[in-house]
């Protein structure tokens, strides 16, 4: 580049650079917002009881030109709900929790408390006001557990709807699912025993009448099974077959084994008519499951029991519920000049409400 270029760019560069306090080129292409009050704050406390009031110190200023009117707090309102039940029939071996969680804005952000402007309150820097702001009393948490008197009413009103035939429906899947059934086995003898169902439930779904005047014991007679391997309580055979990625089992008589040899068999032993009661080769002990066909008629019988049936602790007299309800609010500091400008607070600040 010839010389005189080099002047005439260097020139123009000090030029621009000494005019930049009487004219802002950035200003030109780039214009500044309108000023606003600057404010922030902090809380004296995180809790507040529900009827009183949270109190907070804030802190704002706003440029020479423009001056404070008043400050607001502005909160919205949080409510969290857990409920759950346990169920209690069926013994440990259930032992199943039915949770539900759920969160949601009851109340969207709202100005809860004035302050008009006081010059009195500026301290060399900035103003400084120390307030409260009040909390209704409704926001009260709620908790609702171990019950000792069913309530219906209570329950439809804490707990979302749907609920308890979402707890039946798992509950009664774990126990007659052809694919669970077996890990459920106990839990499922232990509510054929102990639950009070009368003849004509059994019998209208297959199942022998029992002795109601000691019906615990005779229930638990007819459902028996076989555990200490003896040959005199070998009723058959059975071997399996795959068949794609299921095992398929077949049963055969005594006789019918003597003769048989197309697969390994194992001994089937005595047991209740909806019991099969075998030697399991895997397990390498005796193994009880609700035969397949006999699950239908059981879930049939279980949707006889009432939901809250389910969940009774008969050793504590109580339904196993459990609901909370809990209340937060989160809150905003602002701050207004006489123009109409806002200022928020950067931090928005949770007060949990007990």
């Amino acid at each position: 580049m010839k010389l005189q270029y080099k002047i005439a760019c260097l020139a123009l560069g000090v030029f621009a650079m000494s005019s930049c306090d009487r004219h802002d080129i950035i200003n030109d292409v780039a214009p500044i917002g309108q000023a606003v009050p600057t404010c922030y704050w902090s809380l004296n406390s995180t809790v507040c009881k529900a009827g009183d009031s949270f109190t907070f110190q804030g802190k704002y200023y706003t440029d020479p030109e423009h001056t404070p009117d008043h400050s607001e707090v502005w909160y919205q309102i949080v409510r969290s709900e857990e409920a759950s039940v346990l169920s209690k029939l069926g013994g440990t071996s259930l032992g199943y929790t039915h949770k539900s969680t759920r969160t949601d804005t009851v109340r969207t952000y709202q100005s809860m408390a004035t302050f008009p402007h006081d010059p009195s309150l500026w301290d060399g820097y900035e103003f400084i006001l120390n307030g409260s702001v009040p909390v209704s009393r409704t926001l009260s948490p709620v908790k609702w557990a171990d019950i000792a008197t069913w309530d219906q009413e209570n329950f439809d009103s804490y707990y979302p709807a749907g609920f308890a035939e979402g707890f039946l429906n798992t509950v009664l899947g774990y126990l007659t699912d052809e694919a669970t059934a077996p890990s459920y086995y106990n839990a499922l003898r232990s509510v054929y025993i102990t639950y009070d169902f009368t003849n004509e439930q059994f019998e209208a779904n297959g199942f022998p009448a029992v002795d109601q005047s000691q019906a615990m014991a005779d229930k638990s007679d007819r459902w028996f099974s076989t555990t200490v391997a003896s040959d005199d309580a070998i009723v058959g055979y059975y071997y399996y077959t795959v068949e794609g990625d299921k095992n398929v089992v077949h049963e055969i008589t005594i006789e019918e084994n003597e003769h048989f040899d197309a697969a390994p068999t194992y001994p089937v032993y005595k047991s209740a008519e909806w019991v099969f009661c075998r030697y399991d080769d895997n397990a390498g002990a005796i193994v009880s499951t609700v035969r397949t066909e006999w699950l239908p008629r059981f879930r049939s019988l279980l949707e006889l029991i009432p939901f809250q049936d389910w969940i009774y602790d008969s050793a504590n007299a109580c339904y196993k519920v459990d609901f909370s309800r809990n209340y937060s609010l989160n809150a905003q500091f602002r701050v207004y000049d006489t123009d109409g400008n806002e200022g928020r607070a950067y931090d928005v600040l949770t007060i949990t409400v007990n």
